[in-house]
């Protein structure tokens, strides 16, 4: 790993060889033969290599094979070789935007599939979605949707949807100005959630029903927004009871975190919603037109960090004396912003004031 290696061109005889890193090289070319005496490796690692557009189709000679890492390569197609590796548990696949062909049939042969990684991949998710109906243990799957219908579509997908996703990414919606959040509330695993360039999303529909829901988004932990500029608000946030990381960049229309008035709906139908109970990092990039976190002082019992960097409007922090009690909380910031907090009271400022740390680029 980490060895600027760019080519693969001598036959190796490994004959005991288990494991092969190679990541994070400068791999362009990888000879036919350079598998064939690799009998018994079960773990291949080719990550990091965005040079790297097509496998050998010597791959296939690696029969023993049950972990393999594509992710962050440049591969545009999945050999049909690769149907040999019958003991395959794991395939990751994440961010491999020019990854255009998988052969039909193909995942669905690895009968003993237990992790599918997609995140990030440009391949059509809903086609491989259909053919992991039948993989009897399978049980981990994280993957990208490009429109409100694709997402919609894919959810009646119910024995893969439902009960094996643990990463979501909500990329480039077009022509798609609300999203219902119906379909993400049901992911009973959904860990991560990740909405990039969704260019045109103005809102995020929270129905009743889903805020009644007793498991709605219990498990997810990290949410990511990235150039989304024409939401106002990202409220919905507060039906994660158990959200740790928020991280929210360049959304240039976002005047607020939590709107009290559609937090106060929530609160009304689910009881007490412990809002940021167990947030460790909050992290508020390029926001040019923020101006509220939260209108009240919250605890923040869990909260390590928070860094806010080019949000010069925002002058408030939802804080008071009490808010990170017994907490060692470091708050990361340009200085000149950091001068122009408007704090609660004084007794907050002074709390506050050692948790400063300046930002560097």
């Amino acid at each position: 790993m980490d060895n600027q290696i760019k080519n693969l061109t001598e036959i190796l005889e490994c004959p005991n060889l288990q494991t092969l890193f190679l990541g994070r090289n400068d791999l362009k070319v990888i000879m036919d033969d350079f598998f064939n005496f690799m009998p018994m490796l079960r773990v291949l690692d080719l990550s990091h290599n965005m040079k790297l557009e097509e496998l050998p189709v010597g791959i296939a000679k690696l029969v023993s094979l049950e972990h393999l890492n594509l992710s962050f390569t440049g591969i545009r197609k999945l050999p049909v070789e690769l149907k040999t590796l019958a003991k395959l548990k794991y395939l990751n696949l994440e961010w491999t935007p020019y990854l255009e062909m998988i052969p039909q049939q193909l995942i669905s042969s690895f009968s003993k599939l237990q992790v599918l990684k997609m995140e990030g991949c440009s391949y059509g998710c809903l086609l491989v979605l259909e053919e992991m109906e039948h993989l009897k243990y399978f049980n981990v799957l994280t993957i990208s949707f490009r429109s409100a219908s694709e997402l919609e579509r894919a959810s009646r997908f119910n024995k893969s949807f439902s009960c094996a996703i643990e990463a979501v990414s909500l990329v480039n919606f077009r022509h798609s100005r609300s999203l219902t959040i119906m379909a993400l509330g049901n992911l009973q695993h959904l860990c991560t959630l990740t909405l990039s360039r969704c260019m045109d999303l103005e809102k995020v529909k929270i129905e009743r029903n889903i805020i009644k829901g007793v498991g709605c988004f219990h498990s997810l932990r990290s949410v990511i927004l990235d150039e989304c500029n024409h939401l106002r608000d990202v409220s919905w946030v507060t039906l994660a009871p158990h959200l740790e990381v928020l991280r929210i960049t360049e959304c240039n229309g976002l005047e607020e975190i939590i709107s009290e008035e559609k937090h106060s709906e929530v609160t009304e139908l689910k009881g007490n919603s412990n809002l940021f109970s167990k947030l460790e990092i909050l992290c508020l990039h390029n926001l040019a037109k923020l101006k509220t976190i939260y209108h009240h002082a919250l605890p923040f019992p869990q909260l390590k960090k928070i860094r806010i960097v080019k949000c010069g409007m925002l002058k408030n922090l939802p804080l008071n004396s009490n808010s990170t009690k017994g907490q060692r909380l470091v708050i990361e910031g340009e200085e000149g912003w950091w001068k122009n907090v408007e704090w609660k009271d004084e007794s907050t400022r002074i709390a506050f004031l050692p948790s400063f740390k300046p930002y560097v680029i």
